[in-house]
């Protein structure tokens, strides 16, 4: 491979000049003799046969050469500050990586103003966002796939080796569409009623443990769906009946675009899970800032 002049020391010459405005200057900051400093400018132009700095006034200016190079090196620049930076915090413990896993009962765009709030903070910790379904979704905190889980209380396996807290309550309707045939009769349906239509439905997303079933489970006529966001638009289209997230349908509900049934339902727990052990630091800012309004939730 040929060698290739261009040095951080070239660049961090190339951004002096350009800010002080001539070469004494920049030598001055980068405490170097103007000397050694025009040596370096000068080897560079020989060795790749350009010029980076026009001579021909009474001030040397950048060529568009020049300029490419200084305002590319800039960026290389921030980043190898960016990196030492990173290699010093993950040296004092922080971790590379947080994966958060979302039941699909949330809305997992609701949480992207958090996750902004954090990599202001913190850009040099990656942060995975996955879905997941009831069992599923805990599945993934077990199986070390996930740093941080969000799901319903309901689908807790209640197993060993995680803690979780309350965020705030899920309350499920079950709704149809404003077109469907069930809609018209909304408060005096049936058990039987409602069994002459399909059911929308999530599936559990587990690989290995026992899948779950909620929701309506007196039916034998289903169409499943791979996310609530597709459930929510399914029963929008009248395809079919199911329980939703409260949380996730009210528009819908207040435009009249969906219609609750009176069938009965209890609110579950909205909860936020993680393995035990003392949490580093990027995961304990997760569960130091979380709340449930960041899952899309209701305050009160």
């Amino acid at each position: 491979m040929p060698h290739n002049p261009i040095t951080l020391d070239l660049l961090k010459a190339l951004d002096a000049i350009n800010q002080r405005g001539s070469f004494a200057a920049a030598a001055q900051a980068l405490h170097k003799v103007p000397s050694a400093l025009t040596y370096t400018i000068q080897k560079v132009e020989q060795d790749l046969g350009i010029d980076l700095f026009d001579r021909s006034g009474h001030r040397a200016k950048l060529t568009p050469a020049g300029k490419l190079m200084l305002d590319q090196g800039r960026l290389i620049l921030r980043d190898i500050d960016s990196l030492a930076n990173s290699a010093k915090k993950l040296a004092s413990g922080w971790e590379p990586k947080i994966t958060i896993a979302v039941d699909t009962l949330f809305d997992s765009s609701a949480l992207f103003p958090l996750v902004k709030r954090f990599n202001e903070q913190y850009p040099f910790v990656r942060i995975d966002i996955r879905h997941g379904s009831l069992t599923g979704t805990w599945e993934q905190l077990l199986n070390n796939s996930a740093d941080l889980i969000f799901s319903a209380n309901n689908t807790d396996p209640k197993l060993e080796g995680y803690e979780k807290k309350q965020l705030g309550f899920v309350n499920m309707i079950f709704a149809v569409s404003h077109t469907h045939a069930l809609a018209a009769d909304a408060c005096n349906v049936t058990d039987e009623m409602i069994e002459d239509y399909p059911v929308i439905v999530v599936p559990d997303s587990s690989q290995l443990m026992a899948p779950l079933t909620l929701g309506w489970t007196r039916q034998n006529k289903v169409i499943a769906v791979t996310n609530m966001t597709e459930k929510i638009a399914a029963q929008k289209a009248g395809m079919g009946v199911g329980y939703l997230p409260a949380h996730r349908i009210q528009a819908a509900l207040d435009s009249g675009e969906l219609v609750a049934l009176k069938v009965s339902n209890n609110p579950d727990k909205a909860v936020v899970s993680w393995r035990k052990g003392t949490p580093g630091p990027a995961l304990q800012w997760f569960l130091d800032n979380v709340t449930g309004a960041d899952l899309g939730l209701p305050s009160d």
